[in-house]
């Protein structure tokens, strides 16, 4: 069977409730909406208000354009198991892009191009 008993006997949470030399805690129900803030707004005029240069609706907004190579990537001869350093400028574009690139790398052996 199931345990109906409570896990807390209820003279616990009425003890809780009201602590032993303590009468009961009034409390006031006001139906509506609560319309006080919690800080006065006249503490708020003492501080240093900085106004704002531009809002955000008044920043202009780059026009898109797509990604572009500024500085390609050039040919170059290479030796077997000789590092290599590609370099290339791109702009990314706006926004900004995620750009790969792809090498059709061609490997000559005795002449032959395979």
């Amino acid at each position: 069977g199931v345990d109906d008993r409570a896990f807390v006997p209820q003279d616990k949470f009425r003890d809780l409730e009201h602590p032993q030399g303590k009468g009961r805690r009034p409390l006031e129900i006001i139906p509506g909406v609560d319309t006080q803030p919690f800080v006065s707004p006249d503490k708020f005029r003492n501080l240093d208000h900085i106004p704002t240069l531009m809002k955000p609706e008044d920043i202009p907004l780059e026009a898109s354009r797509p990604p572009r190579v500024i500085v390609p990537l050039s040919n170059c001869e290479l030796e077997e198991l000789m590092p290599v350093i590609l370099t290339t400028t791109i702009d990314a574009g706006v926004p900004m892009a995620t750009v790969r690139i792809f090498l059709a790398v061609t490997r000559t052996i005795s002449g032959c191009t395979q």
